[in-house]
């Protein structure tokens, strides 16, 4: 009997896991708690920049500035196992007209407040929060719940 795609993928996630000697941070309960969560209390879905275990470089490759579109966070729903980090900036640029800057609609209150409510390890950098699938001996010092 042959493996399914599925199941290789995630043989090779791991196999990436233990010989980077990653830690497990989140499991696919907090995950899909986190996204219902989102959907249903925040304000709005906010935007991620998201890191696979087996991806080189993280999407979409620039995450620098505050953004103009919503996170889809349904999107990661079927590769939780997969993710190893995601970036979130709890902030959303609103138009506000042609001359005019953008406006900043915040929900970080309600963001940090989320995670901690729903335990949620993260870590603050600067302006964005970072939401570890699998972290480094380091990085998993560093969390906060």
């Amino acid at each position: 009997m042959r493996d399914n795609p599925q199941q290789l993928h995630k043989q090779k996630v791991i196999a990436e896991v233990e010989q980077r000697s990653l830690t497990s941070v989140m499991n696919n309960t907090k995950w899909n708690s986190l996204t219902e969560a989102i959907y249903c209390e925040l304000a709005f879905a906010p935007a991620f920049q998201s890191k696979y275990i087996l991806e080189a470089e993280p999407y979409p490759l620039e995450f620098e500035q505050d953004v103009f579109y919503l996170g889809d966070w349904e999107s990661l729903s079927t590769a939780w196992y997969n993710v190893e980090w995601v970036r979130v900036k709890p902030r959303l640029l609103e138009h506000t007209g042609k001359y005019t800057p953008p406006n900043t609609l915040t929900i970080e209150a309600e963001w940090v407040n989320l995670l901690q409510r729903l335990r949620i390890p993260y870590v603050k950098k600067e302006q964005d929060y970072w939401i570890y699938g699998y972290a480094t001996a380091t990085e998993y010092e560093q969390l906060e719940y």
